[in-house]
């Protein structure tokens, strides 16, 4: 088998990580009769040869030797490889080549070249669909949907096969396929008739491919029994592979083993998700599908409607207090549920709200626990080095609930402390009486060239948090070399590190730009130095532009004698929204005029949604009422701004309910202003 594949000048070849003279023997191992070589080669394959979906030319080189190794029957791993092989040749998520830079544009050609491949095999390829082996007809589906064009109307051919498909994990793919293409309405009339007829776990599926289509052709009756009955159905135990690899494919196999454990029919491991996700905007409905079920006795039943609410928060706004509470609940059940929902909760902020009582009763219940190695039991054991604080203490802190006060406190004297501690207590800037003394007794004295610990900047977050309270620091500060972080905390302490002048003045003439910003800042927040505007707009064009420019519209009034030179910022490079947005943010607080900079923030709020809530945050007056109508549409939207299909942040929640709290004040304000005239 693979002939001439030691024919081929691999040496020459490359995938993400060099040269992929090293490809020949993963092509074997694919096949290889022992089940972990072949997971380590697919690993491989899948992190060198086409590492996070990209394509290489040693991608291209070795496509024919995988449809070889997909259409030899009998061959063991087959079912992988086809995997593997729909994932190289599926052109759907690449960008048009206008789009992309020189390498891109590369990387794109071989993507169409390995497609072109895949293509040609088509017909050895769509023969595998009567394959005897399941789960190898289970694998084809998406292998079809990434031949494109090549498959005439694969819909009706998905469907179609629905007939004759008596596996029940093949039948399984086959429904998560159609969920991948669009749907005509004869195919979506057959699903609707098989979730009409089918048994509950295979109605739920029809209704999920459905639903990717057009969400409201869904019909939402009774949906929640639904998921009842499917979890009730008998299920074939998952039966662990046996073996381990060190691998990022074994560690997931390996966590869907452990999670299948216990459950009561493993084929329906998060399918509440498979169904409520593509629901979409139907917020409300999503949620009175899933909040009953996290009430459910059964703990998988409730832990996947756990996934599902996650899911529903982070992505989409809703009245989300009835389900918090429910997942509150579930703080109570076992410890791997309680975990998983407290792990959920600490990233939502204000939404979480309805789960606090019950996380600080928790709290206080491992508060009084002995400590273990040194530590409380309410760290959290990243690494023997790197303690993190308990969910429940982080959302209690990131509330600023008093509760907390005490703990973060403590978390500042242990022997490894956690680095969000500081960053938590900024957010009790009216205690300063007990946190900055706490602060003292452990803020660290760097030498010079010394590493910057990570606690650094969360302790000085907590100082510029309480202002000039902070000012006992200031000696401490000003005994390590001064960086962009400290200048600015110094600043933000204000006249009272008048001090630091000295140190800040000549920074502020300094090589570093970042520092001489922060200086430069720092100069006009303590004393208003006369020179501070000449200094951050010698910096205008430098590196630290941005940095510059935040700094002068803190300013405002005071730099009127810039506005011209901002003015001219106003046109950013094609396609970058923040270098515009920064300047125009400053030109509004230092003139007060909202002509000029209404244009520059619409385009960015509409060209890049992470800019709006500094936009929304400083603008009132003329500038909110023009840009009134953007605030609307943002509070009647229904989905986060700063939601990305491909990624996440911890912070997504907490962003876009400050942005919904800034619009409705900007319309508070409005309304109190009209009726001030009337």
């Amino acid at each position: 088998m693979f002939a001439g594949l030691d024919d081929v000048d691999w040496g020459s070849l490359e995938h993400a990580y060099g040269s992929a003279e090293d490809v020949p023997d993963w092509i074997r191992g694919l096949v290889d009769p022992d089940p972990a070589t072949r997971e380590e080669s697919l690993d491989a394959m899948y992190g060198c040869v086409h590492h996070q979906g990209d394509v290489y030319d040693s991608t291209v080189a070795a496509v024919p030797y995988l449809i070889e190794a997909v259409t030899t029957p009998g061959r063991p791993g087959r079912d992988g490889i086809t995997a593997l092989l729909a994932s190289i040749a599926d052109l759907r998520e690449w960008p048009d080549e206008e789009e992309l830079d020189g390498d891109g544009a590369e990387m794109l050609r071989q993507a169409t070249r390995a497609h072109e491949l895949v293509v040609a095999a088509a017909p050895d390829l769509i023969g595998l669909l009567a394959e005897p082996d399941p789960e190898m007809r289970g694998a084809m589906p998406k292998l079809l949907i990434a031949l494109g064009p090549a498959v005439a109307n694969v819909a009706a051919l998905l469907t179609g096969l629905l007939g004759t498909e008596e596996d029940a994990g093949a039948r399984r793919a086959l429904f998560a396929a159609l969920g991948q293409v669009d749907l005509d309405d004869a195919a979506i009339a057959r699903l609707l008739d098989i979730a009409a007829n089918g048994p509950a776990s295979t109605s739920v599926a029809a209704l999920a491919a459905v639903a990717h289509t057009d969400p409201y052709r869904v019909p939402l009756d009774g949906v929640t029994s639904l998921f009842e009955r499917a979890y009730a159905e008998p299920g074939v135990p998952a039966e662990p592979a046996g073996f381990t690899t060190n691998t990022m494919i074994g560690s997931i196999r390996t966590m869907w083993e452990q999670s299948a454990e216990g459950r009561r029919a493993p084929h329906c491991a998060r399918v509440i998700e498979d169904l409520t996700d593509p629901l979409g905007p139907r917020v409300a409905d999503r949620i009175a599908i899933i909040t009953p079920l996290l009430a459910s006795k059964h703990d998988d039943l409730a832990e996947d409607a756990l996934f599902a609410a996650n899911k529903l928060i982070e992505r989409w706004r809703g009245d989300f207090r009835e389900a918090v509470a429910g997942i509150a609940a579930l703080l109570d059940r076992s410890p791997r549920t309680a975990e998983t929902a407290a792990g959920m909760l600490r990233y939502w902020g204000h939404v979480a709200a309805p789960a606090v009582e019950t996380m600080a009763r928790r709290l206080a219940a491992i508060d009084a626990l002995p400590w273990r190695d040194g530590l409380p039991e309410w760290t959290v054991r990243y690494s023997r080095d790197l303690p993190g604080l308990h969910p429940y203490l982080e959302l209690l802190g990131d509330l600023g609930d008093e509760r907390a006060l005490p703990l973060l406190l403590t978390a500042l004297r242990l022997p490894q402390r956690p680095s969000s501690a500081g960053h938590l207590l900024a957010r009790y800037p009216g205690s300063a009486d007990r946190i900055v003394p706490e602060i003292l007794s452990v803020f660290p004295v760097l030498a010079p060239g010394e590493r910057v610990p990570s606690e650094w900047y969360g302790l000085q977050t907590a100082l510029r948090a309480v202002g000039p309270a902070a000012a006992p620091a200031v000696p401490r500060l000003l005994a390590s070399p001064l960086d962009d972080w400290s200048a600015g905390t110094l600043g933000r302490i204000g006249p009272a590190a008048a001090a630091a002048l000295p140190a800040l003045r000549e920074a502020a003439s300094g090589d570093d730009p970042g520092l001489a910003v922060a200086a430069a800042g720092a100069l006009w927040r303590i004393e208003r130095a006369p020179d501070a505007l000449s200094l951050l707009t010698a910096r205008l064009d430098g590196p630290a532009s941005g940095a510059a420019l935040g700094e002068i519209g803190a300013m405002g009034p005071a730099a009127a004698a810039a506005a011209p030179l901002v003015e001219t910022y106003l046109d950013g490079p094609a396609g970058e929204h923040w270098p515009p947005v920064r300047a125009a943010l400053a030109l509004w607080r230092i003139t007060g005029e909202a002509g000029p900079v209404t244009p520059v923030l619409t385009a960015a709020w509409q060209g890049n949604a992470h800019t709006r809530p500094d936009i929304v945050e400083a603008a009132d007056g003329p500038l909110a009422a023009a840009l009134d109508p953007l605030f609307e549409a943002e509070l009647a939207a229904s989905r986060r701004h700063n939601v990305r299909d491909n990624g996440w942040s911890s912070d997504q929640v907490r962003a876009d309910e400050r942005l919904l709290e800034l619009c409705r004040a900007s319309r508070s304000a409005r309304l109190r202003s009209r009726c001030s005239r009337v």
